[in-house]
C-alpha cells in the first residue's frame, strides 16, 4: 500500500457516497466619475471580453453597491485636516477606528496578559491639498510624497498612524474597486504594529518580514470578528474576498529577497499570515514572533528566471529530448505532474495523463467531461486527458497579474482529480474540489527550491520549478476562480481554496488527509 492510498484510507477519503456601539456593513462604493485608475489585479474583470461565451472566464461582480453611512461615536477619531475631499467610506474608517480599540482592550490583555493603552497620536489622512501639518517620524515633518511611498504607516516614536487619501492612492483605488472594508483592513495592520510597539517586540531587532507576518496575522484575526458578527463592523464574503485582494497588493515585489531589510513578504505568505489570523485569532498571532510561519522564497532560480520575469514561454513543446533546454511551459509542467503522481506520490494505478488544448468547448469531446473548462481545464476521465480552453489560458497567461503559474495551478488541480479518481476517493462536491486544491499544493511543494535546489529524492525527469510571484499567481486565480459566497459550496469560497492550497504548499501531502 502506498503512502497517500493509507492516509486517504486512515482520513476517510475512500468513504461512501465583543462590540462596538454602532453596527456598520462593509460594502464597496462607487467609482467615481471620471475615474480610470484600477488595482493591477481586479477580479471583477473577466479575463477575456464576456460576450456570453461559455468557454470565457468568470466574471466577478461589476457593480459596486455604496458605502452605507454609519452613526459613528467619535467623529474625531482621525485627523482629516482642513482640506480634506469627502470620501464615501470616512465614516466607515470612523467606525473601524472605534472598533478596533473596543477590541483590543478586550484582546490585548489575553494576548499579552496587560492593559491595553489607546494610542497617544492621532490617525492623520494624508492628500495633496493637506497643508505641511503631518508630524515627522525622526523628520520635523511628512510630507504627502512619502506617505504615497508607504500607503500607510505607524510611527513608533510618536504613536501615530498616517495613511493616504489621495484620489490617485492605492487605498481609494481598492476602495473603489473592491471596498471600504480594504482599508480598514490596512487600518488594523498598522494598529498591528502599534501592538508591538506596546509589548516590546518592536525593540527586538527582528526581520521586517517578521514583524510584517504578526501584523497582517492581527489584521486578519480582526476581519475574522468582523466576518463572524462579533463587532461593530460586519463583514461579508465579498469584503473578506477584498481582503485578501488587499494582501496581495502590498506584497514584495518578485526577485526581492523577503529578509531584507524592509521586507513585508510574498502575496503568498502575506495573504497566508492574515489567514491564520482569521482563523485561530490574535493569541496565535501573539506566537507569530517565536514561532513563525515559513516563508516561500522570493528570489530569481538563475539568470534566465531573472530575464524572463520568472514566467515560461508559453506553449507545448517539450524541448531538447536530452536536457530539456527550450521546453514551453506545458512541455515541462505535463511530464512532471505525471511523475510526481505516478512515481514520487506513488500512487501505482495513475495512468498518465495528456494535455489537449480546444478553441472552445465544442471541441473537448469526451461524454463524461468534468466541470472546469470554463476556467481554463477540466479532466476527461474517460480517455484520460485534460482539456485546455486555450483562449481563456492565453488570456490569464498575458496579464501581468496571473502570468504563467496561474495555468500551472489551473491543471494541476485537473491532475489532483485525476489522482482521486485513481485512488478511488468518494468525496463529491466542494470538499473534493478543496482536497484537489490540497493535492495540487503538495504537488507545488515538490517543485519549491530550497537554496536554489529542488528536494530529493524525486522521479528522473522533472524538471519544473516554480520563480518568485508564482505562488502570487495561483492565489490570484483561486480569487477569480472561487465561489462568490461562501454558501455557495460549488469550488469552495476563494479563502477556503487558497487555505487548501497552502495547506498542501506548506504541509504536503499529509496536510491533504487531515
Amino acid at each position: 500500500m502506498t503512502r497517500l492510498t493509507a492516509l486517504l484510507i486512515a482520513t476517510g477519503l475512500f468513504a461512501a457516497a465583543c462590540g462596538a456601539d454602532v453596527a456598520v456593513t462593509a460594502t464597496r462604493s462607487d467609482a467615481p466619475a471620471g475615474a480610470t485608475a484600477a488595482p493591477p489585479f481586479d477580479p471583477g474583470t473577466p479575463a477575456i471580453e464576456d460576450d456570453g461565451n461559455p468557454d470565457d472566464p468568470p466574471s466577478g461582480p461589476t457593480t459596486t453597491p455604496p458605502v452605507t453611512a454609519p452613526t459613528v461615536s467619535d467623529p474625531n477619531a482621525i485627523n482629516f485636516g482642513p482640506n480634506k475631499p469627502a470620501r464615501p467610506y470616512d465614516d466607515f474608517l470612523l467606525a473601524t477606528l472605534a472598533d478596533l480599540d473596543t477590541w483590543w482592550e478586550q484582546t490585548y490583555p489575553e494576548v499579552y496578559g496587560e492593559a491595553w493603552q489607546p494610542l497617544q497620536g492621532d490617525v492623520y489622512a494624508a492628500y495633496p491639498q493637506r497643508p505641511d501639518d503631518l508630524p515627522g517620524c525622526g523628520e520635523p515633518r511628512t510630507s504627502y510624497d512619502d506617505v504615497q511611498q508607504f500607503v500607510a504607516f505607524y510611527c513608533g516614536l510618536a504613536d501615530f498612524i498616517v495613511y493616504d487619501d489621495g484620489d490617485d492612492g492605492l487605498l481609494a483605488q481598492l476602495a473603489d474597486n473592491f471596498g471600504a472594508g480594504t482599508i480598514g483592513i490596512v487600518l488594523a495592520h498598522e494598529y498591528g504594529h502599534a501592538i508591538q510597539q506596546r509589548s516590546g517586540v518592536l525593540r527586538q531587532n527582528l526581520p521586517t518580514v517578521t514583524t510584517e507576518q504578526q501584523a497582517d496575522c492581527f489584521a486578519g484575526a480582526w476581519a475574522g470578528r468582523a466576518a463572524r458578527g462579533e463587532g461593530g463592523i460586519t463583514f461579508s464574503d465579498a469584503d473578506v474576498r477584498a481582503g485578501l485582494i488587499a494582501m496581495l497588493e502590498v506584497r514584495d515585489p518578485v526577485g526581492i529577497d523577503q529578509f531584507a531589510p524592509g521586507g513585508h513578504g510574498s502575496g503568498f505568505d502575506r495573504v497566508g499570515a492574515f489567514q491564520v489570523g482569521f482563523r485561530e485569532g490574535a493569541v496565535r498571532c501573539g506566537d507569530l514572533i517565536d514561532n513563525p510561519l515559513p516563508l516561500m522564497p522570493n528570489q530569481f532560480n538563475d539568470n534566465n528566471d531573472f530575464a524572463n520575469e520568472g514566467n515560461a514561454p508559453f506553449g507545448f513543446d517539450a524541448g531538447d529530448p536530452e536536457t530539456g533546454v527550450g521546453a514551453e511551459l506545458f512541455g515541462f509542467l505535463v511530464p512532471d505532474l505525471n511523475l510526481f503522481w505516478g512515481i514520487d506520490a506513488g500512487i501505482p494505478d495513475f495512468i498518465p495523463l495528456t494535455l489537449v488544448p480546444v478553441q472552445s468547448e465544442a471541441e473537448a469531446a469526451c461524454a463524461d467531461l468534468e466541470p472546469g473548462l470554463q476556467n481554463g481545464a477540466a479532466l476527461c476521465p474517460s480517455s484520460n486527458t485534460v482539456f485546455l480552453n486555450e483562449p481563456v489560458a492565453r488570456s490569464l497567461y498575458e496579464q501581468d497579474t496571473f502570468g504563467d503559474f496561474s495555468l500551472g495551478y489551473l491543471i494541476g488541480v485537473a491532475w489532483a482529480e485525476a489522482a482521486q479518481r485513481s485512488l478511488g476517493s468518494a468525496i463529491e462536491g466542494e470538499q473534493r474540489e478543496l482536497i484537489n486544491d490540497c493535492l495540487a499544493g503538495a504537488w507545488v511543494q515538490t517543485v519549491i527550491p530550497v537554496d536554489f535546489q529542488l528536494s530529493q529524492p524525486r522521479a528522473e525527469g522533472r524538471t519544473s520549478i516554480v520563480s518568485p510571484g508564482d505562488l502570487d499567481e495561483a492565489v490570484r486565480t483561486a480569487i477569480l476562480i472561487g465561489d462568490l459566497d461562501a454558501d455557495d459550496n460549488v469550488l469552495g469560497s476563494p479563502f477556503e481554496k487558497i487555505d487548501s492550497f497552502r495547506d498542501g504548499v506548506i504541509g504536503g501531502l499529509n496536510a491533504c488527509a487531515n
